[in-house]
């Protein structure tokens, strides 16, 4: 097994150092083409650090670092951090007084922005370095540029470790506990390129952690270390609230009717392999599904990605939204980088009109115009992502849904999911009672499709729990009589939003694709 890993890191390890002089490769571009300051937005110091330097070396420059606790410091041999420049005013004092082509990292300048007089020296240095081989990157977990820099400013993004770049890491510290434990790595067949895969999306810091973690445990790299590593990508995608990583998905078999949605899916299964490319096919990009409330359309989103067997990603559209300006943008961002870095993978965004309503409310134009900026960036990326991210939108309140987002190029198709018809009322009651260890067959199915018309996926459920409630403090066992009871004792929404049910469905005739119809 040492010889399998050490032969895989000379036929995968490529890949993983093209990925890293790619970051090499483009900093040093931008440096060399004399943008004065470069923003970089990481909690990765270290990484970031070792990228200046390897940018610093190929263009034969030297490299300074700066923080509040040393100061600045030329990274070479011999030198040492100058304590006199801790403060940010006497670091860009120094910087602003020196003749040196250099590199000059700043590392958590952003709390101290706020302040005029710093800004505006930051500007000035900034201007004199347009014709020379010199520049201020400013690095920091939050991106916070004043609008005095933004002209003279760019952001470079670190590039989310690929798999081959995830196998070198693995392999790395499989190494790293050899040499420093002297005991070799007990490792499954195919547990490298499975952990690889699960790590996707996580920064090379948190997928070196959970590696390392896995290991340290036992000595040993197993297929259960890949569920305790997805547990772990899904805690610290899920830390601020934007994301969460839905790691049980359900199945087509669990949900009842809309067949011409399954069925449409179904022909797309393939659509993000090489094959489908090869035949001239464009990768999916998602779908919209409208339509009256409990009809299945979360469901619908879950069923997807266990379908085409793919990570599922949900998206909370309303902590979009921030207080801070520029803060909404950035969370919009760092959710669609996170998923692309994911791909292959479902996005699911639920009830997508809080997100991309334009009018005053949801982020609309009563805030100056963010919900305006935030559509525009979404639906740019929507048309122009090239990542295979399948997005899966649901949306209940037709009314507030941009008009921009129903153009055709912007999803594939769009779906109306309406009231169940009998057939798939009877569906429906035949999966809940068999879900609860009821055999269907001994219901009158007919009787109670025809009872529960105009009932919901979701009020059929309830009906079926009540029943159950009612037969469990009562006779002892649940029969259609004890069911029909329960329909009868139910208004649903149907009834009691009739109006809205209503007008949902005239808006859904000749605009959209019947879910539960054929194609």
């Amino acid at each position: 097994m040492e010889r399998t890993v050490s032969g895989r890191r000379e036929t995968r390890g490529g890949s993983g150092r093209q990925a890293a002089s790619a970051d090499v490769r483009d900093l040093a571009v931008l440096i060399d083409s004399r943008y004065p300051v470069v923003y970089v937005e990481s909690g990765e110091e270290q990484r970031v650090v070792g990228l200046c330097g390897e940018v610093a070396r190929r263009l034969d420059l030297p490299l300074f670092t700066w923080s509040v606790t040393d100061g600045l410091w030329r990274r070479e041999a011999g030198f040492s951090p100058m304590l006199t420049t801790r403060e940010p005013a006497q670091a860009l004092e120094h910087i602003g007084a020196s003749d040196l082509e250099a590199i000059y990292l700043l590392c958590d300048l952003h709390p101290y922005l706020d302040d005029p007089h710093l800004v505006r020296r930051l500007r000035e240095i900034a201007m004199g370095y347009r014709e020379r081989r010199r520049a201020i990157v400013l690095l920091s977990p939050k991106a916070v540029i004043p609008d005095e820099l933004g002209h003279l400013c760019t952001r470079f993004t670190l590039a989310t470790p690929d798999e081959g770049r995830l196998i070198a890491l693995i392999e790395a510290e499989i190494d790293r506990f050899r040499a420093t434990t002297g005991r070799p790595v007990r490792i499954e067949a195919g547990v490298v390129e499975a952990l690889a895969r699960a790590l996707a999306g996580l920064s090379e810091v948190e997928a070196v952690g959970a590696v390392r973690g896995a290991i340290e445990r036992d000595g040993a790299l197993t297929h259960a270390d890949r569920d305790e590593v997805l547990h772990a990508k899904k805690a610290l995608i899920e830390r601020d609230g934007l994301l969460s990583l839905e790691l049980e998905t359900t199945s087509f078999a669990n949900v009842g009717g809309l067949t011409g949605l399954k069925r449409w899916l179904a022909r797309r299964k393939g659509g993000f392999s090489r094959e489908a490319r090869d035949f001239g096919l464009e990768a999916p990009r998602g779908i919209l599904l409208v339509g009256v409330q409990g009809c299945g359309k979360s469901l619908a989103a879950r069923a997807t990605a266990g379908l085409w067997e793919l990570p599922l990603l949900k998206l909370d559209a309303a902590r979009l939204y921030d207080k801070y300006v520029g803060e909404s943008e950035r969370n919009l961002r760092k959710a669609l980088a996170t998923a692309e870095a994911m791909a292959p993978v479902v996005l699911w965004l639920d009830e997508i009109e809080k997100a991309l309503a334009t009018s005053s409310g949801g982020g609309g134009d009563a805030d100056g115009g963010l919900g305006r900026r935030i559509l525009g960036s979404f639906l740019t990326w929507l048309q122009d992502k090239e990542a295979p991210v399948f997005v899966v939108a649901t949306a209940n309140d037709i009314a507030a849904l941009p008009p921009e987002l129903m153009r055709k190029g912007r999803v594939d198709e769009i779906f109306f999911v309406d009231l169940p018809t009998l057939d798939e009322r009877k569906d429906i009651f035949a999966l809940h009672l068999d879900r609860r260890g009821r055999d269907a067959a001994n219901f009158d199915l007919d009787r109670l499709a025809a009872a529960s018309d105009g009932f919901s996926g979701a009020e059929i459920e309830q009906a079926v729990v009540s029943g159950l409630y009612a037969a469990f403090s009562g006779p002892g066992h649940l029969t259609t009589e004890l069911l029909l009871e329960e329909l009868t004792a139910t208004r649903p929404l149907s009834v009691t939003m009739a109006e809205k049910v209503a007008a949902v469905r005239a808006w859904a005739e000749g605009r959209t694709v019947p879910a539960g119809g054929d194609r």
